[in-house]
Order: C-alpha cells, then structure tokens, then sequence
C-alpha cells in the first residue's frame, strides 16, 4: 500500500471514530459508504481544528502575547500534502482524544435540528431535516403515550414508544404499559407489559393521545 494512502487512513481515524459514535446516536437516513467517508473526513478536520485552535490557546498563553509569528502549527496540515512530512503520532492521539466532543457537538446539531431551525428562521428552507417522517414523527419529544392502529387486524394498541426502526421495506416498533382494543368498538382484549410490532411500510397508522383522552382507545 502506497505511504501516502497509509498517512490519510492514520490521519483520518478521528473522523472514522467521530462518524461512527455520529451514526449510533442520531436520527438520520441510512449512510453509504460515500456519505460516511464524507462525514469522517469532516468529523476529522473538525477534531484537528478543535486541536489546532488548543495549541493556538497554549502559545499565546507562554508567549502573553497575540503575535502570529510565534504560533506553531500541527505537522498535519503539512502530512496531507507531501510525503515527506512525517505523522505526528502525538497529533493523532490528541485529535482521537477530541473525536469523541466532536462527535457529541455534531450529533447535537443534527439531532436538534439546528442547522434546519436556522435555515427556517431565515426563509432560506423548510426542510424539517435528514430522516424519514415516521423517525421524524416518532422523535419529537411531545410523543409519549401513542394509538396504533392496525386496522387490517381490527386491532388497535395504546401504549408508550420505546424504540423503533425502519428499512427500505418494513417498519419496526416497541411499546410498553400496552393495552390492546378491538379497532371497530374500542372493545378492551387484554394487556401486555411490552410489544414488537412490525408491518410493511406505511401499514401503521400512529397517533399521539392527549393527556385527556388516556384509556380510551378510539379518543371516543
């Protein structure tokens, strides 16, 4: 394997880590390998940065003073454009050390929608953010205690969301404190600590239940 190759995959473990703690705790459309290669470069650069601007900090400190002449710069800027700059393993390590911030401030915008939010505020856009709107939906923190109704089985389960998950073909989701109604008379059948439900895409119909209308299955 080429030296240089080598010296791009040492330097990207930051972002490799910060990607991969990103996409276990946000909500968002699944990544290929091209958008994951994307954001690792980006998670990367951003924990250097965050390295780079420490060491900026450190020199003014010893130095008290803001002079730019006197300011050292990380040797991997210079390790991404000439392979005859050697690695700082000392950079790496640190920069590993940053990846996990990084990844916490990076999954705290998404998460938050901050960059969607301000785009709103502004009149530049009105997309509500990356994942699907079942995720979307399921996510908002104003859902809590929910109906679902499978009508097709005449069924209908009043219960609070756990978890949930969605793939290209099916949709997946856990309650608990379940209370399972006949869908055409909101008759009660019987309750369950815990349920899975899976059905085909679109197949569920959820609905959010008002403090008020709690044990009542049709909200009748």
């Amino acid at each position: 394997m080429n030296q240089f190759v080598v010296t791009l995959i040492i330097i990207l473990i930051p972002g490799i880590i910060a990607a991969v703690i990103c996409d276990k705790i946000t909500v968002h459309s699944k990544w290929n390998a091209f958008k994951f290669g994307l954001y690792a470069l980006i998670l990367g650069l951003f924990a250097y940065a965050g390295l780079q601007i420490i060491f900026y900090a450190w020199d003014v400190i010893k130095s008290c003073s803001f002079d730019i002449s006197n300011w050292s710069h990380l040797n991997v800027w210079s390790s991404t454009l000439s392979e005859t700059h050697k690695i700082s393993a000392k950079e790496v390590v640190f920069a590993t050390m940053l990846s996990l911030p990084a990844a916490f401030f990076a999954s705290f915008l998404i998460n938050y929608k901050v960059f969607n939010k301000l785009a709103k505020m502004l009149k530049i856009s009105s997309k509500y953010g990356d994942e699907n709107l079942y995720s979307y939906y399921l996510n908002a923190k104003e859902i809590d205690w929910v109906y679902v109704r499978d009508i097709e089985n005449n069924l209908t389960y009043q219960g609070r969301v756990e978890s949930y998950a969605e793939n290209d073909h099916m949709q997946e989701l856990v309650m608990y404190d379940v209370t399972v109604f006949r869908y055409e008379d909101s008759v009660q059948l019987y309750s369950v600590p815990t349920i899975y439900l899976t059905k085909e895409m679109g197949r569920f119909i959820i609905e959010a239940i008002p403090k008020e209308l709690l044990g009542e299955a049709n909200g009748d």
